[in-house]
């Protein structure tokens, strides 16, 4: 699965804050308590057997409830951008940007973490899941069946997001680590739109019949 796919799906998880030991109150502190997120990350993408398939960096933005921006800066450079009302997939490799609606792009699947709220719920079953690594962790597992992914696993220490696994349909797993974490920063409004170049091709998906297991 590309990492790009994972992304959508990643973007977004990695909003859960706190350290007490119920992984669930953490994820719920987030919500209180965070209205905004900074943070550089690693992601590794694994086969079944733990082989590396792909390695990559970048930076997260966060403004909830709708509006992030995750930035991949090696060892290629993408941006998935959300300003609230649409989202976009910048691949500058292809010169393509992807337009979708946020509807289409972000409900039942793990970007929902982002808006939180009582759709979260309705899109996941959720569960502690106990102490590792010195971290306090919770499982999502989709409730739909047409997910890329099988599972997610969010790791919450000293009440910033530390960790983010997700178990996909192939038995790959991508594991993500965020570092230089800052809490509620005062993140600028351009931050979260995307200008797209003269002489890139624009693929505008709002409006057709898109699902929410395509990111």
């Amino acid at each position: 699965m590309p990492l790009r796919r994972i992304l959508a799906a990643s973007i977004l998880l990695c909003a859960a804050v706190s350290a007490q030991a119920d992984g669930i109150g953490d994820l719920e502190s987030f919500y209180n308590n965070v209205d905004s997120l900074s943070a550089d990350f690693e992601q590794v993408q694994q086969d079944d057997r733990g082989n590396t398939l792909q390695e990559a960096g970048g930076t997260f933005d966060l403004s909830r409830p709708d509006s992030f921006r995750w930035e991949y800066t090696e060892p290629y450079k993408q941006a998935i951008v959300s300003d609230g009302d649409v989202f976009k997939f910048y691949d500058v490799d292809l010169a393509q940007v992807t337009i979708r609606s946020i509807d289409a792009t972000l409900r039942a699947t793990p970007a929902l973490l982002l808006t939180g709220g009582a759709a979260l719920e309705d899109a996941f079953n959720i569960a502690s899941a106990g102490q590792r690594d010195g971290m306090s962790w919770v499982k999502l597992t989709p409730r739909a069946d047409d997910t890329d992914f099988q599972e997610v696993r969010l790791g919450l220490k000293e009440q910033v997001p530390s960790v983010m696994e997700l178990d996909d349909n192939l038995g790959q797993t991508t594991r993500i680590r965020f570092t230089d974490v800052e809490l509620n920063p005062d993140l600028p409004d351009s931050r979260f739109t995307l200008d797209i170049p003269d002489d890139v091709e624009v693929v505008d998906g709002r409006g057709m019949n898109e699902g929410g297991g395509n990111q």
